[in-house]
């Protein structure tokens, strides 16, 4: 009887080791944040995914997150705890998991400051059923979130632009709208070939183009530039990004479409994070948001490369808004009807 109570204890024993082993090869995680972009002092959450890919549960997981000062945790965490260790939040999470079961935990955060930050990795810790031993496993992910810069001022900034783009109005920049068409003229050989209409040409045996109506469609470009003579404070810098989301935000509520051109060097990122085409709508804003948050405090090229490259990009007719740590080391190359400079160290 003895005999048989040890070999049960000592199997007992055996499929507890066997399942702690295991456990940590068949249990993965994964984490991020539910917005890439956000902004300062809003709450969000990053999600904790567990999933255990055993035929037998987990009786006790343990995840730990340590979050730099930057983040600020809110309440409301389930099953954890949270603690302040040398200005940095611990998260400890506690639960189980049933065989083959996903599981998904939130952790409500949020950041002050512009600028873009890494999250922490979490690190699990597994425990056998009778609570005797405990094994760690690291985990080295690579997740980031953005935050996007505050708005300034919106009602002086809605002043400057009312004026400038009433005046921009007057001036009743003319473009075609394509899906207005209204009848077909013979091809003068100055026409682009994307208004030739094929079947009309076919039909008369010459070339034909597309007649279209005009339309007022008032179209923008928004130029960040970084580039500065002065030696402007940090305080002046981040300003200027303020500035730009403020005009933004104010062309997106009045329905203006716009491009946008940025001369920062940016920190993290994929692909041409200098130019975001014309657009209106959350995803144009938020590409742009992106690109106002990774940017710093130095410029990646120079002022007259980032003009020249709109220009040509839109177009020398169009109105410009220029945004500018300060204004002394602009040079205009268009008119003043068509450019409006905000000097961020003025305002």
């Amino acid at each position: 009887m003895i005999a048989f109570f040890i070999i049960g204890i000592l199997l007992v024993l055996w499929v507890q080791d066997w399942m702690l082993e295991n456990t940590t090869e068949f249990v993965d995680i994964d984490f991020w944040p539910e917005e890439n972009v956000i902004d300062p002092k809003d709450v969000f959450n990053i999600v904790v995914e567990l999933e255990n890919k055993m035929s037998f549960p987990v009786y006790f997981i343990k995840v730990k997150m340590t979050f730099p000062q930057e983040f600020s945790v809110a309440p409301g965490v389930k099953n954890a705890s949270i603690r302040n260790i040398h200005n940095n939040s611990e998260v400890i999470i506690s639960t189980w998991l049933k065989s083959n079961q996903s599981l998904k935990m939130k952790i409500p955060v949020s950041i002050e400051n512009r600028g873009r930050y890494y999250l922490p990795n979490p690190t699990l810790f597994f425990g056998d059923f009778l609570g005797l031993k405990e094994k760690r496993k690291d985990v080295s992910l690579f997740r980031e979130v953005v935050v996007a810069p505050e708005s300034y001022n919106t009602e002086e900034v809605k002043q400057v632009l009312g004026k400038f783009m009433g005046e921009y109005s007057v001036r009743r920049f003319i473009y075609e709208d394509p899906v207005l068409t209204v009848g077909f003229r013979e091809y003068s050989g100055r026409e682009p070939m994307k208004m030739i209409s094929w079947k009309q040409s076919a039909r008369r045996q010459q070339l034909m183009v597309k007649e279209y109506d005009h339309t007022i469609e008032p179209v923008l470009s928004v130029v960040v530039n970084m580039e500065t003579t002065a030696e402007n404070s940090a305080q002046i810098m981040e300003k200027t990004y303020s500035v730009a989301r403020s005009v933004c935000s104010h062309l997106e509520s009045k329905g203006v479409s716009y491009g946008f051109y940025i001369n920062a060097q940016m920190v993290g990122g994929s692909g041409d994070l200098h130019f975001v085409d014309d657009g209106i709508g959350h995803h144009h804003f938020g590409k742009i948001m992106e690109r106002l948050g990774r940017g710093i405090y130095s410029h990646a090229f120079t002022y007259d490369r980032l003009l020249d490259f709109a220009r040509k990009t839109s177009g020398s007719e169009r109105g410009l808004i220029i945004i500018t740590p300060d204004s002394s080391a602009i040079s205009r190359s268009a008119s003043d009807n068509q450019i409006l400079v905000l000097d961020a160290s003025a305002m």
